[in-house]
């Protein structure tokens, strides 16, 4: 005897359904719906399923503004399908609320691994940032979505400004001489007028001054050789500060040295033959506070002071030139006898007056442990 099998409850076919006449229902490898007749069983197509997405943050540190923060989308399909991905992220003051975010987003992108700064101002401007909010949405090529879209909040801090400290000095760093500290200061939530300056000096003893020059460095003035200090703290308007610091050797006032001069002088022991006057002169004297030629309008500098002394033929005695204070001398071979041997010396001093305290025999002279720093020059004469 046979028994007749009862139909199955009837299911509405989706749209993308196909009709199979005469053969056995059976279930395909994706979820469908089945719908069975008396003349047989209709198939859909199987149900797209929606993907899933999360964010993923490069970094767990702290969020300063002006900072790059880094995301990447970490998706998955259970059907295997592609899945496609849109980022939006807004500046907000209350992020855990979209009123409290400006109502467009200042970055989107459809890229899988993403990069943006954190601005250090909303979108009006003058409302500092102090916080993200980025949502990510995750499309399969069907179309399904990830429900819900991911949403991340992003703290964004106050930056701490960054100060860079330079020194300079337009006189060697000697002392009693100004030098200056200028400060470079930034800070990507604030400008650098509403930085703080807080100033202070180490030293061997105290400044003579220390005042400000505009518009944000300072000028120190010290008379104590030796090594010398100088702080600045930057302190931002929400209290953020950072410091920096610069060390300089203040040092005396050296002595001058001769650094180019006419005619050249003849080495040790030989004659500059002289047939025709002859201008003996002082080109250049380097020094940081005294040189030669004087630097016009300078209220610090002063100028060489010139010595010039001659041993006549024959003599064993020096004659200053008095009244000669300039960097020259003129000799006129006229005024000697041919074969007459003459020596012409120079010495140089600045404001120190560093005695130059070489043998009177020595044609050169260094008061330094530098022998090519020179306070005395001699010219050995041979008449024509």
């Amino acid at each position: 005897m046979s028994r007749s099998t009862p139909g199955p409850t009837v299911i509405p076919a989706l749209a993308r359904g196909r009709a199979v006449a005469a053969q056995p229902c059976f279930v395909r490898a994706r979820i469908a719906l089945i719908v069975v007749a008396a003349s047989g069983c209709f198939y859909t197509e199987p149900i797209n399923q929606r993907p899933s997405a999360s964010i993923i943050q490069a970094s767990s540190a702290a969020v300063f503004r002006g900072d790059t923060v880094t995301l990447s989308a970490e998706t998955h399909d259970p059907d295997g399908d592609s899945v496609y991905v849109a980022w939006r992220a807004y500046t907000c003051s209350d992020g855990t609320t979209p009123a409290g975010c400006d109502a467009a987003p200042y970055f989107q992108s459809s890229s899988v691994d993403i990069s943006f700064p954190a601005p250090a101002l909303r979108a009006d401007a003058v409302t500092p940032t102090e916080s993200l909010r980025v949502i990510l949405e995750a499309t399969d090529s069907h179309g399904a979505t990830a429900e819900p879209e991911q949403e991340l909040l992003i703290t964004v801090n106050d930056a701490a400004p960054t100060v860079e400290l330079r020194a300079a000095s337009s006189y060697g760093f000697a002392v009693g001489t100004p030098v200056d500290f200028y400060p470079q200061v930034m800070d990507a939530d604030d400008t650098a007028s509403t930085v703080f300056l807080d100033w202070s000096v180490l030293g061997p003893a105290y400044a003579d001054s220390f005042v400000d020059t505009p518009p944000l460095g300072k000028e120190l003035v010290v008379s104590t050789p030796g090594s010398w200090d100088v702080q600045v703290i930057a302190t931002d308007p929400a209290g953020r500060s950072m410091m920096a610091d610069k060390h300089v050797d203040i040092v005396p006032d050296h002595p001058p040295c001769l650094a180019s001069w006419a005619p050249l002088a003849p080495p040790a022991g030989q004659t500059l033959p002289m047939a025709d006057p002859t201008l003996f002169e002082i080109l250049v004297v380097s020094d940081d506070l005294d040189p030669y030629p004087p630097v016009v309008g300078d209220p610090i500098r002063g100028t060489t002071t010139f010595s010039w002394s001659l041993l006549p033929p024959g003599a064993s005695a020096r004659v200053p030139l008095a009244g000669v204070i300039g960097n020259s001398v003129a000799l006129d071979p006229a005024s000697y006898d041919p074969g007459d041997v003459i020596e012409l010396r120079v010495e140089i001093q600045d404001r120190t007056h560093t005695p130059v305290e070489c043998a009177d025999s020595d044609p050169t002279c260094s008061v330094i442990s530098d022998p090519t720093c020179i306070q005395r020059l001699t010219w050995t004469v041979e008449v024509q």
